[in-house]
């Protein structure tokens, strides 16, 4: 069961301070407890360390890894940078959206997983390359997007 997300403000607030600077821990720690930061964490946020919500927004909107809206318990980000779609992303995400019948920017209809693209995910030497809830898998294959995909609960 999920917390609070008043709660899980309070507890950073907490442990990061009430700075500006600690806007982004802030933001991890209920987007990893959450699955993705609600409006009612947003003001949260932004009433702890004394901004406004438009700013806490444009830090939610800057970083990929952070979602306004519910995600999947399981998410796969596919890095797409040119160096990647080189060695074979676009084949690696054909194959991923046909094996879980999704595009990129959608969650299974489930809810087990969704898929994302992102501009790097600094692996680019071992491409192509996605994380799947933060572990990394790199020089995939097709065969191996499938295994991967479904291994996940």
């Amino acid at each position: 069961m999920s917390r609070n997300p008043q709660k899980i403000v309070f507890d950073a607030v907490a442990k990061y301070g009430s700075g500006r600077e600690a806007v982004v821990q802030i933001l991890t720690e209920i987007n990893r407890e959450l699955g993705y930061i609600p409006e009612e964490s947003i003001v949260a946020v932004a009433d702890a360390v004394g901004v406004s919500n438009a700013e806490i927004y444009s830090v939610i909107s800057f970083y990929s890894f952070f979602s306004t809206e519910p995600r999947g318990r399981n998410i796969i980000r596919l890095c797409t940078t040119i160096s990647c779609e080189m060695k074979g992303s676009r084949e690696i995400l054909e194959t991923i959206e046909a094996e879980l019948g999704i595009k990129a920017g959608a969650t299974t209809p489930d809810g087990r997983i969704t898929l994302e693209t992102t501009s790097c995910i600094g692996l680019c030497d071992q491409a192509p390359a996605i994380l799947v809830n933060d572990t990394p898998h790199t020089r995939l294959t097709p065969d191996e997007t499938r295994r991967i995909i479904a291994g996940l609960e």
